[in-house]
C-alpha cells in the first residue's frame, strides 16, 4: 500500500520561503555590516600608521636621524631587543604579525621599516577601537535589527501569500463545486494570472472530456439495458415453453434446456449488476434477504463444476442470517466465488462458512500460482487452467467496492480461501 504524502497549503509554502529568506538576509546583512566595520577600522589604523611612518622616514632622510613619532599613542623602537615583552614573545612565534593583542585591553598595530630587523613603529589603539571595544552592543544592535526584520517579514509574506494564494483557492473552491452529473458546458478560465490561467484552462478541457465520456457511457449503458435485456427475455420465455414440454424431451435434451435456463438467469443478474456498476452509487432502501437460501441455490447451480469429482460441499451458515444486499449482486458474487471453488478442486473439500460478519469460502484445490496472486483481480488474468475469460474476480472486486465490502483472497498449503468481509447485515 502507498502512503499519502504529507500536504500543506500554497500560503504556508510562500510564507515559510519568504520569512526563511528574510531571516538569512539578515543575519547576512548583519554579518557583512559588522566584517566591514571591522575591516574599516583596520585599515584606517593601518593607513594612519603608514602616513606617520613615511613622515619619520623623510624626517630620518633629512637629518639623519629618527625623529619621535608625533602621535602620543605611537611609540618608536629602534630593533627587536627594545620591543615590550608582551610584543617581542608573539613575534618570537608569528614574526609577519602586524596586529596583536597585548596583556588586559591593549591592542597594537606594528609597522617595520626594515623587515624584522627594525625599526619598529608601533601604534597602541586600545583608546581608539570603536568595533571591538563595543563589540556587543553592535551585535545586540545588529540582533534588534534583523529581528525587527523578521517581523516586517512574517507580516508582509502574510499579506504576500493570502493574496498570491487567493486565485488558486478561489480556482479550488469552483472545482469543489462540481458535481460529476452536472458539469458545467463553459468551467470559467478567464483568470488574471497566467499560471492560475493555465491551470483552469486545462482543468476545463478535462472536464470536456470526462463529459464526453460520461455521455459516451450512458448511451452505452442505456444500449446495453435495451438490446441486452430483450434478446435475454426471449431465449428466457422461450426456454420455458420448452420445459413445458417435458414429456417430449429426452433427458439430454432437459439437461441441456435446463443449462440454457441456468445461463439466462446468470446473464440477466449480470446485466442489472453491470448496470448498477455503471451508474453512480445514490442511497436507496435495501431490502435484507436470507444469506442461506442463496448459498444453497448458488452451489446447486455450480454443482455441475464438481459433478463426476469426490468433492465435499460444507455448507456453515446460521438460518437466520440475513444481509441488505440486492440478490442479483449477492448472487455473482456466490457464483464467481463458489464456482471457482468448485473449477479448482478435483478432490477434498469446499467450505463456505459465515461467521464474525465474515463470509469465507475454502478449498483444498492446488492454489494460486505465486506470479499470479498480485494480479489476480486484474481484469483479463487468468491462470492455465481456467476456462474463463478472467474477468470474474475483476467483477467481484469491482462489485465489493461498489458496496464497501472487503474481498481478501489467501493461498495456503491445502488450498485458496476467499473472504468477504464487513458484509451488510441486518
Amino acid at each position: 500500500m502507498t502512503k499519502n504524502k504529507p500536504t500543506t497549503s500554497l500560503q504556508s509554502i510562500i510564507i515559510r520561503n519568504f520569512i526563511g529568506f528574510a531571516v538569512v538576509s539578515a543575519v547576512l546583512f548583519s554579518a557583512v555590516n559588522f566584517l566591514i566595520a571591522y575591516t574599516i577600522e583596520d585599515e584606517y589604523f593601518d593607513l594612519h600608521l603608514q602616513a606617520e611612518a613615511e613622515h619619520m622616514s623623510a624626517a630620518e632622510a633629512t637629518h639623519g636621524s629618527w625623529p619621535e613619532p608625533r602621535f602620543a599613542y605611537m611609540r618608536f623602537y629602534a630593533s627587536s631587543d627594545d620591543l615590550p615583552a608582551e610584543i617581542s614573545q608573539v613575534l618570537a612565534t608569528e614574526p609577519d604579525r602586524v596586529e596583536l593583542q597585548g596583556t588586559g585591553e591593549r591592542y597594537f598595530h606594528i609597522h617595520r621599516f626594515n623587515q624584522n630587523q627594525g625599526p619598529f613603529l608601533i601604534s597602541e589603539v586600545s583608546d581608539m577601537l570603536m568595533v571591538r571595544s563595543h563589540t556587543r552592543f553592535i551585535v545586540l544592535s545588529l540582533s534588534v535589527i534583523a529581528t525587527l526584520v523578521t517581523i516586517l517579514a512574517v507580516y508582509f509574506a502574510f499579506k504576500l501569500a493570502k493574496r498570491t494564494a487567493r486565485p488558486m483557492t478561489q480556482l479550488a473552491d469552483s472545482v469543489a463545486l462540481l458535481e460529476p452529473n452536472k458539469l458545467p458546458d463553459d468551467f470559467p478560465s478567464n483568470q488574471a494570472e497566467h499560471e492560475v490561467r493555465q491551470l483552469a484552462e486545462a482543468i476545463k478541457q478535462l472536464i470536456n472530456r470526462v463529459t464526453y465520456f460520461v455521455s459516451r457511457e450512458q448511451h452505452f449503458t442505456r444500449d446495453v439495458s435495451h438490446e441486452l435485456r430483450t434478446p435475454i427475455a426471449v431465449i428466457k420465455s422461450s426456454v420455458e415453453l420448452l420445459l413445458q414440454q417435458t414429456k417430449t424431451l429426452d433427458k439430454q435434451q432437459l439437461k441441456t434446456l435446463l443449462q440454457i435456463d441456468f445461463a439466462c438467469v446468470q446473464m440477466e443478474q449480470t446485466v442489472v449488476t453491470l448496470l448498477s456498476l455503471a451508474r453512480e452509487k445514490t442511497p436507496q432502501h435495501v431490502p435484507a434477504i436470507k444469506l442461506l437460501p442463496v448459498v444453497e441455490k448458488v452451489v446447486l447451480q455450480q454443482s455441475k463444476h464438481i459433478a463426476d469429482k469426490a468433492v465435499e460441499v460444507i455448507i456453515d451458515v446460521a438460518a437466520d442470517t440475513q444481509l441488505l444486499m440486492h440478490e442479483a449482486e449477492l448472487v455473482i458474487l456466490l457464483s464467481n466465488l463458489i464456482g471457482n471453488a468448485f473449477q479448482y478442486t478435483h478432490q477434498g473439500t469446499v467450505t463456505i462458512q459465515f461467521k464474525n460478519n465474515v463470509l469465507s469460502v475454502t478449498d483444498t484445490g492446488k492454489g494460486i500460482e505465486d506470479a499470479l496472486q498480485p494480479h489476480v483481480k486484474k481484469p483479463l488474468m487468468k491462470g492455465p487452467d481456467s476456462q474463463g475469460f478472467g474477468i470474474g474476480l475483476s467483477l467481484v472486486d469491482r462489485l465489493c467496492e461498489h458496496q464497501n465490502i472487503t474481498f481478501e483472497m489467501s493461498t495456503h498449503n491445502k488450498g485458496t480461501t476467499v473472504s468477504l468481509r464487513d458484509l451488510p447485515i441486518k
